[in-house]
């Protein structure tokens, strides 16, 4: 196979990290401007850098975080956060990524996050089409009783880090459910108000995985990485946006208190 020119990713390699990125609900960033992942030809370290065709990733914020970055003042949250935002945002496909069959690495420098071209173009999980199950949306945040000045800040965070939040219980993206009563075992003396923070998929990867298709086993273990990589990149980034948030890590649970000080306004 002829390799790609210089400055350009294997068109097969740049097909599927766009797929496995879909499917893991991120959305794609074309050109400069965010919100998603971009995709990009990876840059020499130096003269025996061979990356000829190989992918490198970044996480591009929306643009509000972006500008308020660049025009914010030395000491303010702004420019932060869009580190910090980015930094966990390419953990996390380093994360889960492997699960879709592409493995990530860093660069000799440690700068980029690349994905080199796949050895055998067939290999990694492939969605076949019809998967898609008939379901209801399921209920609204509001719905699950999610009070509104949390749904509010929630919002503003998601937005701001560039992350889809969920329009209800079935849609992709950042999930809310209203935390169990405080009697319940599972329950937190101080959670009045608060929510607890999931991410789903993309309805391709969750009905493949929930189906009797030769391809389940494979889109669950995707499934599972992205849960496990994303609840870790969101505890960080929404955090860093201007959300309270706590780790129940006895219960396996990311809970949202509210709007966090100092927030990021422009």
């Amino acid at each position: 196979m002829t390799p790609p020119p210089p400055g350009r990713v294997d068109p097969d390699l740049a097909d599927r990290l766009t797929d496995a990125v879909l499917l893991s609900g991120l959305p794609v960033a074309f050109g400069e401007e965010g919100p998603g992942v971009r995709i990009r030809p990876a840059r020499p370290a130096d003269d025996a850098d061979r990356c000829a065709g190989a992918a490198a990733l970044d996480w591009l914020p929306s643009p509000r975080l972006t500008g308020a970055a660049a025009m914010a003042e030395p000491g303010q949250p702004a420019g932060p956060a869009r580190e910090v935002v980015g930094t966990a945002m390419v953990n996390a496909l380093a994360e889960f990524l492997p699960a879709f069959g592409l493995e990530a690495t860093r660069d000799g420098s440690g700068r980029e996050l690349r994905v080199g071209p796949p050895a055998l173009p067939a290999a990694g999980l492939r969605v076949p089409p019809g998967v898609l199950a008939a379901r209801p949306a399921g209920p609204t945040p509001a719905e699950l009783g999610v009070p509104a000045a949390l749904l509010d800040a929630l919002r503003r965070s998601a937005a701001l880090a560039g992350l889809p939040l969920a329009a209800h219980l079935g849609g992709t993206g950042i999930t809310l459910a209203p935390c169990p009563p405080a009697g319940d075992p599972t329950g937190d003396p101080g959670a009045d108000g608060a929510a607890d923070i999931g991410w789903n998929p993309s309805r391709r990867l969750a009905d493949l995985a929930d189906s009797d298709r030769p391809e389940a086993p494979g889109a669950a273990t995707a499934r599972a990485a992205v849960d496990a990589a994303m609840r870790h990149a969101l505890g960080t980034a929404l955090r860093a946006c201007g959300t309270e948030l706590r780790w129940l890590h006895a219960l396996h649970r990311l809970r949202a208190y509210g709007e966090s000080v100092p927030t990021i306004r422009r």
